[in-house]
């Protein structure tokens, strides 16, 4: 095939979008040529080894003369802080590959790379998990690695919290290296995404052992802060490892993967400041306390790490795309075609690699001082766990009786539900997203605000020790905030289809659609009266994450049925059934004799309002009034359209 001649530009000063070249030989590698898979995989593990090692260094510096009751030696003891980093690292790798396989790429090679790299760093988390679970072990048995008694009570250390979940974490982690490596569709990637969440979430359940006044603060933070790593440096570094081409290098890439990088930007923030806050005792531990210096080292690198995802937004994409608009004009006007394999990589692009891989650097630092910061004590010293009934069951002192004053002013600020609501924002304003109308879009940040009002007030303060702000909890997210995004979430093509929604359905089949989508939208409310109804309440009142679990639920049980309605031509009975349910629960409140958790809410120690079970009847009143106005809000909104 002939090559139109072009004009060559002076070598020693290439202006922009010129096409100087030197001739192509023989076994020479094309300037933006992919890297072959063994290189990969070494320049993985090299990375990741060095910050490990960065980490295991800057940890036993930070340490000095920490006292500990009993040594488990010096493998444990500069083996765990490493172990943990590098778990940290491959398990962010893991999901930062998931999500560029399932969301930012297009291409299958692209996509393929990307999950491969994301196998290979699940088999490495689960190896570091495995080893921080031995570690782990060492530290809180006091007996070092490969003594004759080490491993004498696995047995009892593996039925604790601690133990459970770190057991947890090493068979998620071996389940997502398995799943990772099934195949390259999207569906497979976004398979990988959900089980790599669910080994961070065992990861940051860790934080919950701890058993001070600050567990669910802990735990909240270090879920957002391992989330938020994997959404920005995992897919940062997997973008850097995948061939070279428009699903590498192109302005659409670089503003998808930049607004991913925003939410964690916020995320990582939020978490950290807060996680930051509760473990100081005022602003003069900045200059006193050594933990407080890293932190704040750390907080400066993440200003430094949000200027360069702005350069990266706003300057490297627009110039990313103009250059190759420019390129293609000229390849067009000289009749070439697009530019081959040994094509010169252009000056944007080239910039924006400098700057991912300066921002990766600069973000293993900080990996660094945050293994420095575990290792070092915090100002503010763990907190003793409250005392009292109510202190052993919940964690918390009792709070003061209610009244008003004390319902205006009680707050308990939750972390996961301020974080959720921000990326729930962020992911509704991407710049890929459809146009949203001012409408819907106040809606939404209505209810994140409401959501985070009712997980962070008085009423989640209150849930803790009474029935009936436990009911208000979880009711209020039922019907204030779960309905705004059953009418917001955008339901696929295929859903409407396998629903009938389509006008053209015959209405035999309508009416058969209709009744299934009803039972299918009462489904969370019967799991969430089933909850109550049964020991499981306890899980979630004992553990943080069934507690999680149970909130979500509470928020599904009132999006389910409005997205159901969506889909269904008689609305009425999709909305009603499950108002009907929660209608006929409160009536079962308000009249039975049985108290709910009878152990945990009639134990509290509680001088007011001692009377557990007049307490759950008058949470049952206010669960039937709510109900029964929700019902008579429905029919009238039906009734007039």
């Amino acid at each position: 095939m002939s090559r139109a001649r072009t004009p060559q530009a002076p070598r020693s000063r290439p202006g922009p979008g010129s096409d100087d070249r030197r001739p192509h030989r023989p076994g020479d590698q094309p300037p933006g040529a992919a890297l072959p898979l063994p290189a990969v995989v070494a320049l993985v593990a090299l990375a990741v080894a060095g910050v490990a090692a960065l980490a295991a260094a800057t940890a036993a510096l930070a340490a000095g003369d920490n006292v500990v009751l009993i040594d488990a030696g010096a493998i444990a003891r500069h083996g765990a802080p490493a172990a943990a980093v590098l778990a940290d690292l491959s398990g962010a790798l893991t999901l930062g590959g998931s999500i560029v396989a399932a969301w930012i790429v297009r291409e299958e090679s692209a996509r393929s790379r990307a999950l491969l790299v994301s196998a290979i760093c699940a088999g490495v988390w689960t190896l570091a998990q495995a080893l921080a679970l031995a570690f782990s072990y060492a530290v809180a048995t006091g007996q070092p690695v490969g003594s004759p008694r080490f491993g004498s009570d696995a047995s009892v250390f593996l039925g604790t919290d601690l133990g459970v979940w770190l057991i947890t974490g090493v068979v998620v982690a071996a389940l997502t290296t398995s799943v990772a490596l099934l195949g390259s569709s999207v569906a497979l990637a976004r398979a990988v995404v959900l089980l790599a969440g669910l080994g961070l979430f065992a990861k940051a359940m860790t934080g919950h052992a701890a058993g001070d006044a600050n567990h669910e603060v802990a735990t909240s933070t270090m879920l957002v802060h391992l989330l938020a790593m994997g959404i920005w440096v995992g897919a940062l570094g997997v973008l850097q490892l995948l061939p070279p081409g428009p699903d590498r290098d192109s302005a659409a890439v670089i503003r998808r993967f930049s607004h991913l990088a925003l939410i964690a930007w916020c995320a990582l923030l939020i978490s950290g400041v807060w996680a930051l806050s509760v473990r100081m005792n005022g602003p003069s531990d900045v200059l006193t306390s050594l933990y407080v210096q890293i932190g704040v080292a750390k907080a400066v690198l993440l200003g430094i790490l949000a200027l360069f995802g702005l350069r990266q937004r706003r300057l490297l994409a627009g110039r990313v795309e103009a250059d190759a608009d420019a390129r293609i004009s000229a390849s067009a006007r000289s009749g070439a075609g697009t530019a081959g394999s040994g094509a010169a990589v252009p000056e944007p692009i080239r910039e924006y690699r400098r700057l991912a891989v300066l921002e990766l650097g600069l973000m293993g630092i900080a990996v660094g001082l945050a293994a420095a910061m575990s290792s070092s004590p915090p100002p503010a010293q763990q907190s003793a766990a409250a005392t009292g009934p109510a202190g052993i069951l919940t964690g918390y002192p009792l709070p003061p009786a209610p009244g008003l004053v004390e319902l205006l002013t009680t707050w308990r600020p939750d972390a996961y539900a301020l974080a959720a609501a921000i990326v729930l924002l962020l992911l509704w304003w991407r710049p890929t997203g459809p146009a949203r109308s001012s409408r819907s879009s106040l809606a939404l940040l209505a209810a994140c605000a409401v959501m985070v009002l009712i997980t962070s007030s008085s009423v989640a303060v209150y849930a803790k020790v009474l029935v009936s702000a436990h009911l208000m909890e979880h009711l209020l997210l039922m019907l204030l905030v779960g309905p705004v995004f059953g009418a917001l979430v955008t339901l696929p093509a295929a859903l409407r289809r396998a629903a009938g929604a389509d006008q053209d359905a015959p209405a035999e089949g309508g009416r058969r659609s209709t009744a299934v989508l009803a039972a299918l939208g009462a489904v969370p409310v019967l799991l969430l009266v089933a909850v109550y109804a049964t020991p499981l309440l306890r899980l979630a009142l004992d553990g943080h994450a069934a507690h999680l679990a149970l909130l979500h639920l509470a928020v599904l049980a009132g999006a389910a049925p409005v997205a159901a309605a969506r889909l269904a031509r008689g609305r009425a009975l999709v909305l009603v059934t499950p108002l009907l349910v929660v209608l006929a629960a409160g009536i079962v409140l308000m009249t039975g004799s049985d108290l709910i958790q009878s152990s945990w809410f009639g134990a509290t120690g509680r001088t007011w309002r001692a009377d557990a079970l007049a307490d759950q009847r008058q949470g049952g009143i206010a669960v039937t009034a709510l109900a029964a106005g929700a019902l008579v809000a429905v029919l009238l909104v039906l009734r007039r359209r």
